[in-house]
């Protein structure tokens, strides 16, 4: 049996956890005015400080919110937009429509949009994509351990993966992810579309 002691700590766990929960949405507020600032909202890239984009994008295995599982290895050939995101965070609530309105414009295309929350509460995931509407992979990570390998500085944050399991671009804050420059930035990665492109300007024999 816990003495005095003992039931501090379990009084303070909660509190801590309350503490830690309210500094990320903190955190979230400044990167959602600091995104305006700098231009995140017209899909300007950012290195990241963790993953080097041309580095391999690490593997996972997520249960989606569907009762499958999706595994990054079996959508090599495609290119992979990997968002991590949480229902708490106020960009990553901003940037949600136009995600939804890419993978409507571009999945029958060949893009995979991933959409990787980091909540703990499964209702609420669930709750916020019936809201919203949203029609692409949401994927569980709950304990963050894939966010953790992805080396994630905040939130949402996105890893563009390309057809051979490398990283092509990471970009950190909220984006408009469907303005015509970005549709023309996915679809000249595409590999049908670079195909096609390429046999149009080749020399002919």
């Amino acid at each position: 049996m816990g003495g005095p002691a003992d039931a501090g700590r379990h009084r303070e766990a909660p509190r801590a956890g309350r503490l830690v929960r309210e500094v990320l949405k903190f955190a979230a507020v400044l990167v959602i005015v600091g995104g305006a600032a700098f231009g995140f909202i017209s899909l300007q890239e950012r290195k990241g400080y963790g993953l080097k984009e041309g580095s391999p994008a690490p593997g996972f295995q997520l249960r989606s919110l569907s009762g499958g599982t999706a595994d990054l290895g079996t959508l090599r050939g495609r290119v992979v937009l990997v968002n991590f995101w949480a229902t708490w965070c106020p960009p990553c609530v901003q940037e949600m429509p136009s995600l939804e309105r890419l993978h409507r414009a571009l999945g029958p295309e060949g893009l995979s949009v991933l959409g990787v929350s980091v909540d703990e509460d499964e209702g609420a995931v669930r709750e916020f994509v019936a809201r919203h509407g949203l029609s692409f992979p949401i994927l569980r990570d709950p304990g963050g351990h894939t966010a953790a390998s992805y080396r994630t500085t905040g939130w949402p944050e996105t890893f563009i993966v390309g057809p051979d399991g490398t990283i092509l671009r990471i970009l950190v804050g909220p984006a408009e992810w469907d303005t015509p420059e970005a549709l023309a930035y996915f679809r000249g990665l595409l590999p049908r579309r670079r195909a096609a492109a390429e046999r149009s300007t080749s020399p002919t024999r």
